[in-house]
């Protein structure tokens, strides 16, 4: 196994990084007051514009689709060193706009559309010029993805939608969703799971805004009440929406776990700078060994995780199929980085739960990493069944 970048990797990953440094960080700390809010307000998300501009002007949006497809075609392993870099960055929330991933930039799932879709959807997500979403949960259906019940009729050319879906990232700001179906509840998710592309200006869409802990403003809840969509809206073949998402899902936890990685990775530099200055009883408290220990074990923690997401990319890279490899990492990884931002605000004291710092931010958004992209509970879930339990 060599997870060495080649010369031209090693290069787009440090200009990457080199991106976060110029553009990005200066531009949250011009805009500190509203973004370390942490919020998708509407100042936000004209940033977040401006840096998904750039970031399309200069190759980078789409890094992480194939060159068949108009990206820039990196190998995952390359690809995970950059997801790496900008969530090690410290970036509040304008990193998001860098990379097209999900939920915000086009997916390989949209790579199959048709050529009357890649024109209406694919290309102006590519281009920076729309955003999308994945709309697969429900009230009823979180982990439990089989019990998903909003239905597609098919009326003429066109299917008729009705149901409920909540907990959409990016669903409140969308241009278009990207919304999983029954058309033949029969057949459950292996044939009777559909994906639609459904503009939010469609009549009979609505969505409401959900307040989450982090109190972001970025999930919706979305109600279809007789919504009528084209047929031509279809992706790919009806009934097989969902054998096509899991291919998506299972690259969506890698990217989970490389972004604990790199929140662990920039929490642990901070606990370390910050164990140096903070004085207690005379001496900076890095010389105490209950701080000590703590930092040790956080390192020794994401150098684990770090080689397991690097192994499961590697994997990918050979053509292996690395399902049980990516539910491992991506549960250690989330874990990890939830421990880890534990662990780093405990060593700030008092200061780690103010606002003034990041740490308390960073620990709210570590939680939700364990329940993104399949619960901590889902992936040992996978993990059992892959040993035949």
């Amino acid at each position: 196994m060599d997870f060495r970048l080649s010369e031209e990797e090693q290069q787009v990953r440090d200009a990457v990084q080199k991106f976060m440094e110029r553009e990005v960080l200066p531009l949250e700390e011009k805009h500190k007051e509203t973004v370390w809010e942490g919020r998708f307000t509407e100042e936000v998300r004209a940033l977040g514009a401006q840096v998904r501009k750039k970031s399309v002007e200069l190759g980078y949006y789409t890094l992480h689709l194939p060159e068949s497809a108009g990206g820039g075609g990196l190998s995952h392993v390359a690809l995970t060193a950059v997801r790496e870099a900008i969530a090690s960055s410290g970036t509040v929330i304008l990193g998001l706009y860098v990379l097209g991933d999900p939920p915000m930039g086009p997916t390989g799932m949209l790579i199959a559309c048709t050529p009357f879709q890649k024109e209406k959807y694919l290309e102006p997500l590519m281009k920076g010029e729309k955003t999308t979403c994945f709309a697969l949960t429900e009230p009823g259906a979180g982990s439990d993805v089989a019990a998903i019940k909003t239905r597609a009729v098919k009326k003429g050319d066109q299917y008729i939608l009705n149901g409920q879906k909540h907990f959409i990232s990016n669903g409140p700001y969308c241009d278009f969703a990207q919304v999983f179906v029954m058309t033949d509840p029969a057949k459950g998710l292996k044939g009777g799971c559909s994906l639609f592309l459904v503009d939010a200006d469609t009549p009979g869409f609505t969505r409401r805004l959900q307040k989450s802990m982090g109190d972001d403003d970025f999930q919706a809840e979305f109600f279809f009440e007789d919504c009528a969509v084209p047929a031509a809206n279809l992706v790919g073949t009806e009934g097989l929406g969902f054998v096509e998402a899991m291919k998506w899902l299972s690259a969506e936890r890698l990217i989970v776990a490389i972004n604990g990685v790199g929140i662990a990775q920039y929490l642990l530099d901070l606990g370390v700078d910050y164990a140096k200055v903070r004085e207690q009883f005379g001496q900076p408290i890095k010389n105490f060994q209950a701080i000590q220990w703590m930092l040790a074990d956080v390192a020794t923690e994401i150098y684990a995780a770090r080689w397991m997401t690097y192994h499961c990319a590697w994997l990918i890279d050979q053509g292996q199929n690395a399902m049980r490899e990516i539910s491992m990492a991506k549960l250690f990884a989330s874990e990890m980085a939830f421990t880890a931002a534990d662990k780093i605000l405990q060593v700030h004291g008092g200061m780690g739960y103010m606002k003034e710092l990041p740490v308390e931010r960073l620990f709210r958004l570590a939680r939700l990493l364990r329940i993104g992209g399949g619960t901590s509970e889902i992936q040992r879930w996978v993990i059992a069944r892959s040993l035949g339990l």
